[in-house]
């Protein structure tokens, strides 16, 4: 009985690994989109992020507007950390294209940041679905 709850078990754990994967759909921002800032990052400026890869995040503000957010350089393991520090480039708290973001002693120096519209959130079965709540 004991291996039979262990087979389903692991079947549980195997079927929610396989049908993970991302859950959002970004929209990448436009080249010639201009170059935006978030206020007041060291006061909960920051509501969400999700890095895509080392050198792409994609951060939430406040007000739940979306920005993509490219870095200068590869940022090393950024995708998989647990917290980030967003550093900002003022005393005001202003986080744009002058600011860093750290992570586990590194720090990232930020290229862009820029609008782009609320992401799609994609359901169990892989395909996407609006966000309710979220302005676009």
């Amino acid at each position: 009985m004991r291996k039979i709850a262990a087979l389903f078990g692991m079947g549980f754990l195997l079927a929610g690994c396989a049908g993970g994967g991302y859950p959002y759909t970004f929209k990448t921002a436009a080249a010639d989109a201009p170059e935006a800032h978030i206020r007041f990052v060291q006061h909960g400026g920051i509501y969400d992020y999700h890095a895509v890869n080392d050198r792409l995040l994609y951060v939430q503000s406040r007000a739940r507007d979306w920005y993509q957010v490219t870095l200068f350089s590869p940022c090393i393991g950024i995708e998989y950390a647990n917290a980030l520090r967003f550093l900002p480039s003022d005393g005001a708290g202003t986080f744009d294209r002058f600011s860093y973001v750290a992570m586990r002693g590194q720090r990232c120096k930020v290229e862009s940041v820029k609008p782009v519209a609320a992401p799609l959130r994609n359901n169990r079965m892989g395909s996407s679905m609006a966000m309710r709540g979220e302005r676009s």
